[in-house]
């Protein structure tokens, strides 16, 4: 994911995120799961604790969406 490589801004991100949701019908969870999943992925060449911090605005929003906000 580019965005753990700061080679995508999180607005851009956050964009496509209710765009998947809105258009393709996926779910915020199963973003959510995406998401934990890149943190753990051993593969990637990013510090453990670098992670979870780019994570977690990220995380965030999602948590938002499942309640029916719109706002960032």
């Amino acid at each position: 994911m580019s965005y753990f490589f700061d080679k995508i801004p999180l607005n851009v991100v956050m964009g496509v995120v209710r765009r998947a949701i809105k258009s393709y019908g996926v779910k915020p969870g199963e973003i959510r799961d995406i998401i934990g999943l890149k943190i753990l992925d051993p593969g990637l060449n990013i510090p453990s604790k670098v992670r979870e911090e780019k994570a977690r605005p990220l995380l965030e929003f999602i948590e938002r969406l499942k309640k029916g906000e719109r706002n960032d």
